[in-house]
């Protein structure tokens, strides 16, 4: 089994993974560096003048789990491509935690900055347009959400497996409350925190992108509630748009499985989904470039 990435709370994020730690898990490497990132550690500012910074946000599918593999991961994918592409350092940090929303990312960005981020990609899933922080005790009180290594693998396998699969053996906790309905509230703080996120970067002087995330049961025309809403954020926002369902379902089509559950992409997903990523990336900083060489117009008469 190995061991679990462990957590620790934050009374802004609600939680988010304990810095510069690196585990074994399943047989997968799973290493946060020095701001709880699920990628290498690299300086809080720009080494050369012409690295490359993108910063990926999301929740568990970004993130990856146990499940994936570090070097399999959306992030690292794109590190690797882009470098040989572009014939630059890129950096491609990795900001994620399971079960986040659009107001944990927010947070964390207030927190930590975006470390000069040249692009910012937002991924959302359906399902964020109503994840709103409850901030009920988890870390240390859900097993899923562990801030000590179990005391042995046989340990931690009877009380995750009590608790996930025999739920009336195990102790209530605050952790195992519902999510928030979605009530207009509740969406609106949400897509507020969405609005808010692309304005902050772009104020940063990022491109923006956002990925719209399709789970196993949006694979056809049928849309999870939130799918519009987040979509209309991002037109409303003027922000390009990447929807992963059609890829995901040609590759399904074709025999390839893409998922894990019914919610995670696998190692194959997560490299359509760097692969669906890698041109729009490409391109903002091929227009922040030629935005960068432009020279001024100075009007007829010189300037006033």
């Amino acid at each position: 089994m190995g061991d679990p990435p462990l957590m620790m709370a934050d009374p802004q994020m609600e939680y988010l993974f304990k810095p510069s730690r690196t585990y074994h898990r399943f047989g997968h490497r799973i290493s946060y560096n020095a701001y709880s990132m699920r990628c290498d550690d690299f300086p809080l500012h720009k080494a050369r003048p012409d690295e490359l910074r993108v910063m990926v946000i999301g929740d568990s599918v970004v993130n990856g789990g146990a499940r994936v593999d570090q070097t399999d991961l959306v992030t690292s994918l794109l590190q690797k491509q882009l470098a040989q592409d572009l014939n630059r350092p890129v950096v491609v940090g990795n900001i994620s935690a399971g079960s986040w929303g659009p107001p944990n990312e927010l947070a964390y960005i207030k927190k930590f900055g975006l470390l000069d981020a040249d692009v910012v990609v937002l991924v959302l899933n359906s399902d964020d347009y109503h994840d709103l922080p409850t901030f009920v005790p988890v870390v240390g009180v859900n097993p899923n959400f562990p801030d000590r290594p179990p005391i042995s693998a046989l340990q931690e396998a009877v009380t995750r497996g009590v608790h996930d699969y025999l739920p009336s053996l195990y102790p209530a906790s605050p952790s195992d409350a519902p999510e928030p309905p979605a009530t207009p509230e509740v969406v609106a703080q949400c897509l507020d925190a969405e609005r808010e996120i692309f304005r902050v970067a772009r104020a940063g002087g990022a491109a923006v992108i956002l990925m719209q995330y399709q789970a196993a049961d949006e694979m056809g025309d049928a849309k999870e509630p939130g799918y519009a809403e987040i979509k209309a954020v991002g037109q409303e926002c003027g922000v390009p748009i990447i929807e992963t369902g059609p890829a995901f379902a040609a590759a399904q089509a074709s025999g390839t499985k893409v998922f894990r559950d019914p919610i995670h992409p696998n190692a194959a997903g997560h490299k359509i989904m760097a692969d669906l990523l890698l041109k729009p990336i490409e391109d903002a900083v091929r227009s922040r470039r030629t935005a960068a060489s432009t020279p001024a117009t100075i009007p007829a008469g010189g300037l006033r």
